[in-house]
């Protein structure tokens, strides 16, 4: 029964992990296929002469173009600093009441083993990282919050590199390559995506912030109850 349970836990890792990079790349597939001109988007036949043989390439570009998103965000993150939505959201975190609870239930049970190591040194992710072993049976409501906020960062982002480079060729018209469409039904689009990029991003930071800091709570409450 247990080996059951491991197989669809591992399943449902997976699909999540390809729905995770499947549909941000099928999103930015979509809106360069809607938003660029004929001549600069690749044909879908890769050479044959039907397109049957599109949906699988459809499918497997999505997904890879789903990892360069993913690092995209992540080197734009990194760049950011201390500006960066991650870092602002844990520094709020770690000024939580639910935050110093944790480290001080942390810090009696390290001392109750006789471990030496302080937690004083420890960064928010560090005690996070124990705070959740301690509640392995709240592993996938966390993932959860954590694949959304993710998801919703990836789409952001791709709505506005995507917004901001067709205002950019529709402004300077002059610009020799016509890569994006700039039509005024297209300027309404690019307009568009800048503006969902915004409820994007606060869908983000809400569900990071979730995320985040709903171990310590739930690792705080059943602590208390014991």
């Amino acid at each position: 029964m247990e080996s059951v349970k491991s197989f669809f836990d591992s399943f449902k890792e997976f699909i999540w992990d390809i729905i995770g990079y499947l549909l941000p790349g099928s999103y930015a597939l979509i809106l360069l296929s809607v938003c660029v001109n004929c001549e600069y988007f690749v044909s879908p036949s890769l050479g044959t002469h039907t397109n049957d043989f599109y949906p699988f390439v459809f499918l497997v570009t999505s997904y890879l173009l789903g990892y360069v998103i993913y690092g995209f965000g992540w080197l734009k993150e990194k760049g950011l600093g201390k500006h960066s939505y991650v870092k602002r959201i844990e520094s709020d975190i770690a000024k939580r009441p639910a935050f110093a609870y944790s480290k001080e239930l942390l810090t009696q049970v390290l001392e109750a083993k006789k471990v030496t190591s302080k937690l004083n040194t420890s960064t928010l992710r560090d005690v996070r990282n124990l705070v959740m072993s301690f509640i392995p049976e709240s592993d996938q409501k966390i993932y959860t919050f954590t694949f959304r906020s993710e998801l919703s960062n990836q789409t952001g982002n791709i709505s506005i590199i995507i917004g901001i480079m067709g205002l950019i060729f529709s402004c300077f018209k002059s610009i020799p390559l016509h890569i994006f469409k700039t039509d005024t039904a297209h300027i309404i689009i690019y307009i568009c995506l800048l503006a969902c990029y915004v409820f994007l991003r606060q869908t983000r930071n809400r569900f990071y912030a979730i995320a985040v800091g709903l171990p310590f709570s739930i690792y705080t409450a059943n602590a208390i109850k014991k």
